[in-house]
C-alpha cells in the first residue's frame, strides 16, 4: 500500500495544484442553515458533495459522546483486572462484574455510571462551545440480548440523548461502535475475545442487520437525528483494511435500513481512506456519507509531520472524491494530539475543504488535548474493577459529572471556538 501511494504521489501533487489554481466552490456563509434560529424541515441529506437542509448547506461541526455506552478503559474509571495499562472491551467487564456481583446489581452500577457520566449539563456545555452535532457511540447490547430480542425500553438512553439534543439544538449521529462478534477485535468495540467476528459470520450479520433495522424504524421521523453511522472502524481483524467484505455487508444493512427508513443518511467508514471505499454507483448507494478518522501517529506533534499527512489526504480525496465519488465526507473522529497549532491547521483544512467533522472526544480520564473536559486521572484508587468493593463501585461510579470531577480543557477550546 505504500509503494501505492508513492508511486501516485507526483500526479496527484499535480492535480490538487491544477485544482486550487482553478478555484473551488465554498459555500457562502449565508446559504448555511443556521441550527440555532431554526427547526428543520425535513431530514439532512446528501447533494452532491455537501450535506443539505430544507435547501441549503449543512456542515456539521461537534464532538463525540465517548465512553459513555461503551467504556474504553484508557478513558473511563473501569479496569478489567486492575492494570491500568491493559485494555479490554466493555462486555469482558460486564461479565467479570457479574460473576462478582450478580447480574440485578450490576446493571444498578452500570446505569450509575451512566446517569452520572452524562447529564443534561453537558449538552448545554456542548452548545455554548458552539457545537452543532453530538456524535453518539453505542453497542448492540444497548438495545438488545445476545440472541437478538429487543430489551425492555430498548430506546430509553437513544431517546433521551435524542430529545437532549433537540432542546439543544444539537444533531445527533447514533454510532455502531460494538456490533455482534465485534467488526474489529477492538477494546472500543466492547469485545476483544473474538478478534473480530462480524464479517462471514452469518449469525452476527443477520443480527446486526436487525439491530439497525429496529433504530432506523424507532428513528425514522426524528429530524435531529442527523443519520446513522453504521459501523465504527470497521477493519475485520486488529490492523486490518476496508475492503470487499465490508463493501459487501454495508450493502445489507444499506437494503434492510431503507425498508424501513428512506430519510436518514447513512454514514460509511472506511478503514482508512478514500480508496478503501468503493464508488457508491457501483451499489447504487444514494444518500450516503462517507466517513474517515484522522490520526496522523507518527510525530503526532510536530506540525511538518502534520501538514505531511493534510497533504496526502488532501490529494487523494481530490483523485478519488472530488472527481469519482461525490459524496459528502465525514470526519468521525480525529484529534491533533498535544500541539494547538496542528489543530489550527486541521481545523483550517477542515473548513476549507467544507468537511464536517466530530473530534475525539468530549470528556475522558485523561489530561491531554484528547478531551475537552479533563483532569480527572485514572489512579488504582479511582477506577472499578470485579475486585472493587460493590459500595466503593458504586461511589467511583457516582462521582463522574462533568462539571463536579472534570476540568475544561480551555486552551483547545478555545481554538476550536474560532472555528464555530
Amino acid at each position: 500500500m505504500r509503494q501505492r501511494h508513492k508511486r501516485l504521489a507526483g500526479v496527484l501533487s499535480l492535480v490538487l495544484i491544477l485544482a486550487v489554481l482553478t478555484g473551488g466552490c465554498a459555500t457562502s456563509k449565508k446559504d448555511l442553515f443556521d441550527i440555532k434560529t431554526q427547526t428543520p424541515k425535513g431530514y439532512i441529506h446528501a447533494e452532491g458533495k455537501h450535506l443539505a437542509l430544507d435547501g441549503k448547506t449543512v456542515v456539521l461541526k461537534g464532538v463525540n459522546a465517548g465512553g459513555w455506552l461503551l467504556t474504553e478503559d484508557w478513558m473511563t474509571p473501569t479496569s478489567l483486572d486492575g492494570d491500568l495499562q491493559s485494555e479490554h472491551g466493555q462486555y469482558e467487564l460486564e461479565n467479570a462484574l457479574t460473576k462478582a456481583y450478580g447480574a440485578k446489581k450490576t446493571q444498578a452500577l452500570l446505569d450509575t455510571y451512566r446517569d452520572n457520566w452524562w447529564t443534561e449539563k453537558d449538552f448545554e456545555n456542548i452548545a455554548n462551545i458552539g457545537f452543532n452535532l453530538i456524535r453518539l457511540p453505542f453497542g448492540w447490547e444497548d438495545i438488545t440480548d445476545e440472541n437478538g430480542t429487543l430489551k425492555q425500553n430498548p430506546f430509553s438512553r437513544l431517546d433521551w440523548f435524542a430529545g437532549m439534543c433537540e432542546k439543544y439544538h444539537l444533531f445527533v449521529i447514533f454510532d455502531l461502535h460494538g456490533a455482534y462478534g465485534s467488526q474489529n477485535g477492538r477494546h472500543h468495540s466492547g469485545d476483544t475475545t473474538t478478534e473480530g467476528d462480524l464479517f462471514g459470520n452469518g449469525k452476527n450479520e443477520q443480527l446486526t442487520m436487525d439491530l439497525w433495522k429496529a433504530v432506523a424504524a424507532h428513528f425514522r421521523e426524528n429530524p435531529w437525528v442527523a443519520g446513522y453511522d453504521l459501523l465504527n472502524e470497521p477493519e475485520g481483524t486488529p490492523d486490518g483494511l476496508t475492503g470487499q467484505a465490508q463493501w459487501d455487508f454495508y450493502n445489507k444493512l444499506y437494503e434492510e435500513i431503507r425498508k424501513v427508513d428512506e430519510n436518514h443518511l447513512l454514514f460509511m467508514e472506511a478503514c482508512w481512506d478514500v480508496d478503501h471505499m468503493p464508488n457508491p454507483k457501483d451499489y447504487a448507494w444514494e444518500n450516503v456519507a462517507y466517513e474517515y478518522h484522522y490520526y496522523n501517529w507518527e510525530n503526532s506533534n510536530d506540525l511538518k509531520s502534520m501538514k505531511s499527512y493534510f497533504r496526502y489526504k488532501a490529494m487523494m480525496e481530490f483523485w478519488y472524491n472530488t472527481l469519482s465519488y461525490k459524496v459528502p465526507v465525514f470526519i468521525g473522529e480525529f484529534s491533533f494530539f498535544d500541539n494547538l497549532d496542528c489543530w489550527k491547521y486541521g481545523l483550517d483544512f477542515f473548513e476549507k475543504h467544507e468537511m464536517s467533522w466530530a473530534m475525539w472526544t468530549y470528556k475522558g480520564c485523561v489530561d491531554s488535548n484528547w478531551v475537552l473536559y479533563g483532569g480527572y486521572v485514572r489512579s488504582a484508587d479511582n477506577v472499578v474493577t470485579p475486585q472493587t468493593d460493590y459500595e466503593k463501585a458504586v461511589a467511583i461510579f457516582s462521582s463522574v459529572a462533568t462539571n463536579s470531577a472534570f476540568t475544561p480543557n480551555t486552551p483547545l477550546i478555545d481554538v476550536i471556538k474560532e472555528y464555530l
